[in-house]
């Protein structure tokens, strides 16, 4: 039994009604900031009555408002759903299960108060809201909040309520409960009364207690006085677990003599370690006494947290969840834990034309290969595209690190007020794909999944092959050849090569090129508003040598780094000295030289990448491609004053 999805309506930032869809074991909620995860993670707090770190029930902010206050909501709605109940829980759950056997909470706020100033909420289970509700059944959900600004040494000191005594009385609550009957002691208890005995025995204790029943009988006289006995704290097994607390030693298999060391010098990252330790601890120790669904939610697992240990912490999360029959849903603005996550445990936040999408990406993305490539290739890179206002992706190194600057000179030039004036600012992420497998990461945009035909009985295996091919590369699709899915509500270009076989095509030819992927071009023209394919001439390097003016800059990079004199030097020098006297020369058979140059083993396209931005750097100056121009246009809704 789990909680496979929430409504959530008029709480917070969801003026109309979200769903939320979640999955057993882990759940990594991902998304830019104000996008409502944490809003989520407090909708099923709310819903399963989960108030440890003290919500203070509604307050009138919790209902949606609009910024300018001019449009609100009078109802907070929300309703989870539980799924896959086992015949014992359709039974105890038996007043909450709707028509298709799962359990259905719901909780009702009005904005209306009280008597006492608390808003009235209904709370029910089941389709209808008069049916009888048991709260013994909700309070056996286990539901347990780490906050992101927790303070895990103040849950761990020794006080009552804390966390470490939560999990010894829990552990201990059957034989506690048969020694009450049996008007016996916990062995601790006994253990205690023991350890007094003996202390009340020593005479510093012993002359200490005298001396302070004297002065109350002088003091208060035999009628009124009252007698004192000095003692080792309380002595019963609730306030003796109570007083005990966690220390720690910084490493493993301390030795006989170690010191331990007390939480506040340790890190706060490993103070919440140690706070997630007791919380799993408590989970698994009471995994025979409980069937009920056991949540954890945790704001921001980061928190505190070097990369490594990120990591680590995250794998471990998901055992536990599947080991353990646990629900964890975390949010995250970690890059790290988004790449370490496989992508159906990923639900994603972002902010759309209409405002909030929620988006499980596992909705997004039906073929199980595309699946396992995305999970194989989300480093902690490609993981940006999660958090991100719209992405370009690249095949590599060089266009990652220059196609920023191309478009801060692009946007600059078009003296618009009302646009960007880098990538950067309008939280687009330039992602570096080592390649053409833009397609695979593109079916999370694309909101359309092909239905193949199946294999005719006379088809050969060869010929089958070939036919599947050439649907998949049909330029649009009918009805009937595909089915939509859901997608992420942000725009997705690719900016690939060409590859002609043409060794110099010349600036404004049409030429056919090589590059696999080129289909998709039109595919996505016809089939999605959300991606898009720009492909150049030839390569990048060489589109950029096609303007003259680009060229000189990349000539002079060359000449820089050219290890010998000679023909190649020379012949680089004559071009340099026709651009000066304005004479007309092949640029196309000069940009070929320049890309044979950038390709040699003396340079590189990632050195030459990184030099001719430093050059561009220093002069702001640079001539933009139109391909170029064209993908960032189409990823920033970019429309120019001309129409262009």
């Amino acid at each position: 039994m789990y909680l496979s999805d929430i409504k959530i309506e008029g709480f917070r930032l969801f003026k109309e009604k979200q769903i939320l869809h979640l999955r057993k074991g882990l759940n990594v909620l991902v998304g830019e900031n104000g996008c409502g995860k944490s809003t989520v993670i407090d909708a099923i707090r709310l819903l399963l009555n989960e108030d440890e770190y003290a919500r203070n029930g509604i307050l009138e902010e919790d209902f949606y408002s609009s910024v300018d206050k001019k449009e609100w909501v009078d109802n907070i709605s929300i309703k989870g759903r539980f799924s896959d109940l086992s015949e014992d829980k359709k039974v105890e759950y038996i007043t909450w299960l709707d028509k298709d056997y799962n359990a259905v909470l719901n909780i009702d706020i009005a904005k209306k108060q009280d008597r006492r100033h608390n808003y009235k909420r209904a709370v029910w289970g089941g389709e209808a809201s008069n049916s009888v509700f048991e709260w013994e059944i909700l309070n056996d959900i286990q539901c347990v909040y780490l906050p992101a600004l927790r303070d895990a040494e103040k849950k761990l000191k020794a006080s009552r309520g804390s966390r470490l005594a939560r999990l010894l009385i829990n552990l201990s609550q059957k034989t506690l409960e048969e020694k009450r009957k049996a008007g016996e002691l916990m062995d601790i208890e006994q253990d205690v009364n023991n350890f007094n005995a003996e202390l009340a025995k020593k005479p510093d204790i012993a002359k200490a207690n005298e001396l302070i029943n004297e002065s109350l009988e002088k003091a208060l006289g035999t009628v009124f006085a009252q007698t004192t006995k000095i003692q080792f704290g309380d002595v019963t097994f609730e306030r003796i677990v109570e007083a005990l607390r966690i220390v720690f030693f910084p490493g493993k298999l301390p030795a006989e003599e170690s010191v331990y060391r007390n939480l506040f010098e340790n890190s706060l990252g490993y103070n919440n370690l140690i706070y997630l330790a007791t919380i799993l601890a408590e989970f698994e120790g009471l995994k025979e006494n409980y069937s009920s669904p056991r949540i954890l939610l945790i704001e921001e697992l980061e928190a505190h947290l070097h990369p490594q240990i990120q990591i680590k912490v995250l794998k471990y999360l998901k055992e536990q969840a599947e080991k353990n029959d646990i629900q964890i849903i975390i949010t995250t603005h970690s890059a790290t834990i988004a790449s370490a996550t496989p992508i159906e445990n990923i639900i994603s936040f972002n902010m759309a034309k209409n405002g909030i999408k929620i988006t499980s990406l596992s909705r997004c993305v039906k073929n199980k290969q595309v699946k396992q490539f995305i999970n194989r290739w989300m480093d902690t890179t490609r993981s940006t595209l999660l958090f991100s206002k719209g992405n370009i992706l690249v095949e590599g190194l060089a266009e990652a690190m220059l196609i920023p600057k191309l478009a801060e000179i692009y946007l600059g030039s078009l003296k618009m007020d009302n646009i960007p004036k880098s990538l950067e600012e309008a939280g687009i992420s330039v992602i570096n794909m080592s390649g053409i497998f833009f397609q695979y990461f593109m079916k999370l945009y694309d909101g359309y999944e092909l239905i193949y035909p199946e294999k005719k009985d006379d088809e050969s295996k060869d010929a089958y092959k070939e036919r599947i091919d050439l649907f998949r590369k049909k330029a649009a699709f009918e009805e009937n050849e595909y089915k939509k899915t859901d997608f992420l509500p942000i725009l997705c270009v690719a900016i690939t090569d060409s590859d002609p076989e043409e060794n110099a095509p010349k600036k404004g030819t049409d030429v056919v090129g090589k590059n696999p992927q080129l289909f998709l071009k039109e595919q996505l023209k016809n089939m999605t508003n959300n991606c898009r394919i720009f492909s150049n001439l030839k390569t990048f390097e060489y589109d950029l040598a096609l303007e003259k003016d680009n060229a000189k800059k990349m000539i002079e990079i060359i000449l820089d780094e050219l290890p010998t004199n000679g023909p190649v030097r020379d012949k680089l020098n004559g071009y340099l000295e026709a651009y000066k006297n304005n004479e007309n020369i092949d640029q196309s058979e000069v940009a070929s030289d320049i890309l044979k140059q950038i390709d040699s083993k003396y340079l590189g396209k990632g050195l030459f990448a990184q030099l001719l931005l430093e050059k561009i750097n220093m002069t702001n100056d640079f001539i933009v491609p139109d391909y170029i121009k064209a993908a960032v246009k189409f990823v920033l809704k970019v429309e120019e004053k001309d129409g262009k």
